[in-house]
Order: structure tokens, then C-alpha cells, then sequence
């Protein structure tokens, strides 16, 4: 076999092993990472604007929307329900990002499908930070439920709360996608997320 006739066999072995690895993933190219899916996510004290109906009030504790979701994945080990107050802020001329609250409920079993307002539910563990509540009009709020494929201690930290704001900026429509890595997030088999605005109190 000439050199030349080496050289077209080896081409021919290449794009076989090519077509190989098109035609069985799994195959020699290593487990597939894994995604992160979608859990529908919607809250009956928020109307159709987006903006928190006059009826629901922060301050009576720290998750204050009720919430209603759908169904998650079988994998799923607990559920973690997050709020957080975020704004935009001037600092040496550039807008910044903050975070002056959030609040992580975690270890709620998966066979929760709903979140009364100010109500935690049985053996969840509860971590957050800064104050919850300013009843100002306008203000931003961060709404998420994940389904989690880990047990874990979970602490909400405002490095955290900060990543998780930052991504749900990007997409605030999640869509199926690999995960993201961190604190959270790669446990994360699966999310639901609202981006609200708080409205007026209601007048007596």
C-alpha cells in the first residue's frame, strides 16, 4: 500500500469514527451533561402587567407572593423557593446591580405544587439576608422554584443572590439548557421563574 493509499485510509477511518460518534452519542464521547428544564411558574397575587395585585403586601414575612407551579422531574430531591428584591444603581458613573434582599426556602418535598403567602411549609430550612420589605411601589422582585436532583445545605448569600439575578436578567423566559455552574444552579434538574414588579398597597 502506497503512502498515498495510507494517507485516503486514514481519512476514510476518521470520517468513519465521525459518523460513529453522529450516530451514537453516547459512544465514546462520554456521559451528556446534564440540563436544566423548564417548570411552569405562575403567582395569583400577580396580574397579567406583571405588577403585584393591591391585595398582597410585603412585610407579614419573607415570601410574601403566594406562587403556584407545575409538575417537576421524577429526580427531583426537594424543592428550593427563592425571592429577592434587586434595582440598578449609579456607582462612579456605571449602573450596577443590587440585591438588598433575598430570601432561599429550601427543602420543600417535591410533592408541594404551591406557596401560600408568608406560610413556609413543614421542614423547610429557611436562609436570607437584608430587609425584606419597603413598601415602594416599582420595586423589582425575583421569583424562582427549583427542583433539585441533590439534598443539600442550602445558604442564601448575597454573592449568590447577585448570579442568580444576573442570569435571570439574561433569560427571563427560561428555556431547557445545559446548567449552570455554582452554588445552586448545578443541582438543578429544573426551574420556574417570575420577574415582578411590586404595585401600589391597598387603600383603605
Amino acid at each position: 500500500m502506497t503512502r498515498e493509499d495510507l494517507k485516503k485510509a486514514g481519512c476514510f477511518c476518521a470520517l468513519g469514527a465521525v459518523s460513529l460518534a453522529l450516530a451514537f452519542p453516547g459512544c465514546g464521547g462520554g456521559e451528556s451533561s446534564p440540563v436544566t428544564s423548564v417548570i411552569y411558574l405562575k403567582s395569583p397575587g400577580v396580574g397579567a402587567d406583571g405588577v403585584t395585585k393591591p391585595n398582597v403586601f410585603c412585610g407579614f414575612g419573607s415570601l410574601w407572593v403566594p406562587l403556584e407551579w407545575g409538575e417537576v422531574p421524577e429526580e427531583t430531591k426537594e424543592l428550593a423557593i427563592y425571592l429577592g428584591r434587586f434595582e440598578n444603581v449609579n456607582e462612579d458613573g456605571k449602573r450596577k446591580l443590587v440585591v438588598p434582599f433575598a430570601d432561599l426556602v429550601s427543602q420543600v418535598k417535591p410533592t408541594e405544587h404551591k406557596l401560600v403567602a408568608n406560610v413556609l411549609p413543614e421542614g423547610a430550612s429557611w436562609s436570607y439576608f437584608g430587609n425584606n420589605c419597603i413598601p415602594r411601589r416599582g420595586q423589582n422582585i425575583l421569583l424562582e422554584v427549583f427542583a433539585l436532583d441533590r439534598f443539600g445545605g442550602r445558604a442564601m448569600k448575597r454573592r449568590l443572590a447577585t448570579r442568580l439575578t444576573e442570569e435571570a436578567l439574561e433569560h427571563p423566559h427560561p428555556v431547557e439548557e445545559p446548567r449552570s455552574p455554582g452554588k445552586l444552579t448545578s443541582d438543578t434538574a429544573a426551574i420556574g421563574r417570575l420577574i415582578v414588579t411590586y404595585g401600589p398597597p391597598q387603600e383603605d
